[in-house]
């Protein structure tokens, strides 16, 4: 599929804020929206962005409809998800890919977002950005991953070496190899397989996080995604963190680390692999674009973005 790079934008353009997965609070919204509107965009609320119907923000109709007619407008230039939560895949059958197609846009959010940048890789071609939200906003982000944030957003230019700023990486499997960013969230990962949006790693430098996950099911994700092929296919894997894993397992408990779970499907593997790649669900998350050219080099824990994600 022909790759689809939206326009980069700059302050003074207008953002569309949508909410396709988990609600979240009026006051929450406004807090993480505060770094957007000081650097100068304008803001744009989808209809239902506050709608709240248990989990969900709103019906699975109104948070399609939001997504779709924030890509229409031709008065939005780019669509930031609010949060991310839980629903995203339940709009699958309601989304129209000519609409996205037809009005190509930066979109950006991450965690339950995972299964919309995978549907618009499948369904589209369209480049997005795994990247931070408002709702990560309420907190403090640090400047240097927002200094990446805002390049990604606002320079029509490879990325190049993103900084780690000192991470503290793990060499699973030497090496360096290119490919195009794909994944996400593992869970989401693993529940795409057999669905229209199913991780297509062929070719590809896989990047993987989540959060709140016992270490048996990081195990049972890791191995769903092996048996369905998907670390055959790809060129390289960089894993970040299963945040806040140690509280699923008690003192008494017998389990496996991360890191040794992480050895047991990797090690092996004969490509590129590394853990502690700073993204995702942590207090400096890099943004990172789906769908561009990458090289990611085991060695020194560092990943270079070789193409420009916007033009």
């Amino acid at each position: 599929m022909e790759l689809i790079r939206p326009k980069a934008v700059s302050p003074g353009a207008t953002l569309g804020i949508v909410s396709p997965s988990g609600p979240l609070s009026e006051e929450d919204l406004e807090k993480g929206l505060e770094p957007f509107r000081k650097r100068g965009y304008r803001i744009v609320l989808g209809k239902h962005v506050l709608e709240r119907r248990g989990y969900l923000a709103g019906n699975d109709q109104q948070r399609a409809n939001d997504l779709m007619a924030m890509f229409a407008r031709e008065d939005v230039d780019a669509i930031v998800c609010s949060r991310g939560g839980y629903g995203a895949a339940r709009l699958i059958p309601l989304l129209d890919p000519a609409v996205f197609r037809n009005h190509p846009k930066l979109f950006v959010g991450y965690s339950d977002v995972t299964v919309l940048h995978l549907w618009l890789q499948n369904h589209v071609g369209l480049v997005s950005l795994y990247a931070p939200m408002p709702i990560t906003m309420t907190r403090p982000i640090p400047d240097h991953a927002m200094e990446v944030f805002w390049r990604a957003l606002e320079v029509p230019e490879p990325l190049g070496e993103l900084p780690t700023w000192d991470a503290p990486y793990r060499t699973i499997q030497p090496g360096r190899a290119q490919g195009t960013i794909t994944g996400g969230c593992l869970c989401l990962m693993a529940d795409s397989i057999g669905t229209p949006y199913e991780l297509n790693t062929h070719r590809a430098i896989v990047v993987i996080e989540d959060v709140d996950e016992a270490p048996y099911r990081l195990d049972a994700m890791l191995n769903h995604l092996r048996l369905a092929g998907k670390w055959d296919a790809c060129v390289g894997i960089a894993f970040g963190e299963d945040t806040r894993w140690e509280q699923h397992v008690s003192d008494k408990e017998a389990s496996l680390t991360p890191d040794e779970i992480l050895d047991d499907y990797f090690g092996g593997l004969g490509k590129p692999v590394i853990a502690g790649f700073p993204f995702g669900h942590i207090l400096d998350p890099l943004t990172l674009p789906y769908g561009v050219l990458a090289e990611l080099d085991a060695e020194r824990g560092k990943l270079v973005v070789l193409e420009s994600a916007t033009v």
